[in-house]
């Protein structure tokens, strides 16, 4: 996917095969945020711990496709980042949906456990660290403006990629909360994909 990006983005650089960013972002996002909510209003068994676990993946994206979608002052997306990005998103909802809700089995204490409480505080803190850098990133560029500034203050005095960077402390958090496979595979996809974009900015 990630080499994908970039060589959309050398053919479709006149914005005839593009959408919209806001538009953009909400179409690709969104389903990463509908696919869980459905699996959850569906019949079957929602405890607490579950509703946690599946409230945390759908908190990301409820923030990514609505939120950032509207805030956002990005390039138009092609469309085929785009329809990538709505096949991969609805593929993940679906699988970490499905696995916490039908195929995950918690003991009575597992809410009590450390790991829980780590892996949620992670998620939370590079939730917040990515928030804040696209806040930063948003604030350098007039409307219209599409020269590169280099950013500054937050977590951009010690990371170049802060926002990358806090997106993949998130779902490393959810991993390590969630402790299956489907979430430690998510984690290492992100890690897979937006790490590389990372570099490319540092160098």
């Amino acid at each position: 996917l990630f080499s994908a990006h970039l060589k959309a983005k050398s053919v479709f650089s006149d914005g005839a095969r593009c959408c919209p960013a806001r538009l953009g972002w909400f179409l690709q996002e969104v389903p990463a945020l509908l696919v869980p909510l459905l699996l959850l209003l569906l019949p079957g068994e929602t405890g607490t711990g579950r509703r946690l676990l599946i409230g945390t993946f759908m908190l990301h994206y409820f923030h990514r496709s609505i939120i950032y979608a509207f805030l956002t002052r990005a390039r138009p997306i092609p469309l085929i980042i785009i329809v990538c990005a709505v096949i991969f998103c609805s593929l993940n909802g679906f699988l970490q949906g499905h696995f916490l809700l039908h195929c995950a089995r918690f003991e009575d204490t597992w809410l009590t456990r450390a790991r829980l409480t780590a892996g949620v505080a992670v998620f939370a803190l590079g939730m917040i660290v990515n928030i804040h850098s696209d806040s930063i990133l948003r604030g350098l560029r007039k409307p219209g403006e599409v020269v590169y500034r280099v950013p500054h203050g937050g977590m951009f005095e010690f990371v170049s990629g802060a926002n990358y960077f806090g997106e993949i402390v998130e779902w490393c958090g959810y991993a390590v909360a969630v402790w299956s496979l489907p979430a430690f595979a998510f984690a290492f996809f992100t890690i897979c994909s937006i790490g590389p974009r990372a570099c490319m900015h540092h160098r």
